[in-house]
């Protein structure tokens, strides 16, 4: 299996600290980042309600980070209202932030700020967000569905949770927010990874490995056989 890749020169290339200074991001704050469209099957809720479960939330400055469009009255517009009414009911409109649409230049910044990239989708056929957050050494909490099973390493690059499962969602952000250094050897890991095995060069190199296997195996046909 060759992956689709990611620029990870684009995504990698501004420090944690600068990243927070654009954002207005204490040092301390404990971010925790969602980036996709309004749509009921990205697992928003799930995410929203795995903060307001959170055993940090009384002891931590918690910042959730909800970036994506939506336009009134359309299908996004009314998600994004039921996630907001989802925000005040638990509580949660202090530590929570609506940036809109991240466009190219935002987005690096976003990822590279945050201390975990949350990717709750109840299905994701392969799970860009996921790649471009591990890219800029951001660990991944994500559904154990689809793509996310192969592009987000257990225990190495992030970690999995069930979909719609809220309380495994906030026990692993939990977890890897409540350990600094464990955080830190999750970032470099995915950063190495998304390098060796995601960026165009290493994408490009599983390919040239792939056809130079097949080109020195033997022929399973007998070239007598392929005459006409």
């Amino acid at each position: 299996m060759i992956p689709c890749g990611t620029d990870v020169e684009r995504f990698g290339s501004i420090p944690r600290q600068s990243a927070r200074q654009k954002l207005g991001m204490a040092p301390e704050t404990k971010m925790i980042l969602y980036v996709g469209r309004f749509d009921p099957r990205k697992g928003i809720e799930t995410l929203v309600r795995a903060v307001g479960e959170s055993s940090l939330r009384s002891t931590a400055d918690l910042r959730l980070v909800i970036g994506g469009g939506s336009r009134p009255g359309k299908s996004d517009g009314i998600e994004r209202d039921r996630i907001e009414g989802i925000v005040a009911e638990l509580g949660l409109r202090d530590l929570t932030v609506f940036p809109g649409r991240l466009d190219d230049a935002d987005l690096p910044v976003y990822y590279a700020a945050a201390d975990v990239c949350v990717v709750p989708s109840h299905y994701e056929p392969f799970g860009l967000v996921a790649i471009e957050a591990m890219a800029s050494g951001t660990p991944v909490v994500a559904s154990d569905v689809g793509g996310l099973q192969f592009t987000v390493v257990p225990e190495e690059t992030g970690l999995p949770a069930p979909p719609k499962d809220a309380a495994a969602f906030a026990a692993a952000i939990d977890r890897i927010l409540a350990n600094p250094d464990w955080q830190q050897q999750l970032s470099e890991a995915a950063r190495k990874r998304m390098v060796e095995k995601f960026s165009w060069r290493g994408v490009a190199s599983q390919l040239s490995d792939l056809y130079n296997r097949l080109l020195a195996q033997q022929p399973t046909v007998a070239p007598e056989k392929l005459r006409v």
